[in-house]
């Protein structure tokens, strides 16, 4: 049977989260039934994800505000293991797009590591979202093994929802687009097949810049922590210092063993079309 994909709005679906993002991630990190109650009472905006009767993933979502200005925080999407890469992740965001808008939102935010570049391609080339925001450490020291050993520096996802940029990927998907005479400003090198950085230009500018990061960082740490840790430093402050000039992060593209970010200097207008 199909998988099918609503809005929650019975406090009996709201209960069986806590249960669900135990199962997903940890019994000790679930957010209580009574907190995510009273977000769903005040604005929250709570979608799952269905086999049948039994909830199988989720996206949790609250109003927010920065710099006087409301948006929707998309704080936790999980699916069970069993039913993750399927593609019920972008399917689940277009429906977030859908009913942020019914409710007035016009952007949605959410955080993500930018070394995790998976996570990126959905962001950035699938969704349409752009970053221009660095956040360092942003949840401290965590002990979970996608995190443990690392600073937890993460890039804020902006998505626009009534963009042309973002309804123009809903329909037709990313763009095919070129960026062969734009500069890469961090050199790196294989060792035993593992990308490693060398040293990264925080002066270079030009209207496109490339900044590589590896394809799969969670084998970069496997291998060789050190290693890891020089890229969460480079890359950190490479990002830092081109959103300061102005830079946008609006594409991705991918190679064998690198991933690289692509950054435009334009108004946000350009880029959102």
């Amino acid at each position: 049977m199909a998988i099918t994909l609503r809005k929650l709005t019975e406090t009996s679906e709201i209960e069986q989260l806590e249960a669900l993002e135990g199962k997903i991630w940890s019994p000790s990190s679930a957010i209580p039934y009574h907190m995510t109650l009273t977000i769903h009472k005040f604005g929250g905006l709570f979608l799952g994800a269905f086999d049948e009767d039994e909830m199988i993933g989720f996206l949790y979502s609250f109003p927010g505000y920065t710099n006087g200005e409301m948006h929707l925080c998309s704080h936790m999407l999980g699916f069970l293991p069993e039913y993750r890469k399927q593609g019920l992740g972008v399917k689940m965001k277009w429906l977030q797009k859908e009913e942020a808008k019914a409710l007035g939102h016009t952007k949605i935010t959410w955080t993500y590591d930018p070394l995790e570049t998976v996570n990126g391609v959905l962001n950035i080339v699938k969704l349409g979202g752009i970053v221009r925001t660095y956040l360092p450490n942003c949840y401290g020291d965590l002990d979970d093994d996608l995190n443990r050993g690392l600073p937890t520096d993460r890039f804020l996802v902006e998505w626009f929802i009534d963009s042309h940029r973002v309804e123009a990927r809903q329909a037709e998907g990313a763009p095919r687009c070129a960026y062969d005479h734009a500069p890469e400003i961090l050199r790196y090198e294989l060792i035993d097949g593992i990308p490693a950085p060398i040293a990264g230009d925080t002066t270079q500018e030009a209207p496109v810049l490339l900044l590589p990061v590896p394809a799969f960082f969670q084998q970069v740490k496997q291998a060789d922590m050190n290693i890891a840790l020089a890229w969460r430093k480079q890359t950190g402050e490479l990002f830092t210092s081109c959103f300061a000039k102005g830079y946008i992060v609006t594409d991705i593209v991918r190679d064998e063993a690198v991933v690289r970010y692509v950054l435009e200097k334009k108004p946000l207008s350009a880029v959102l079309g």
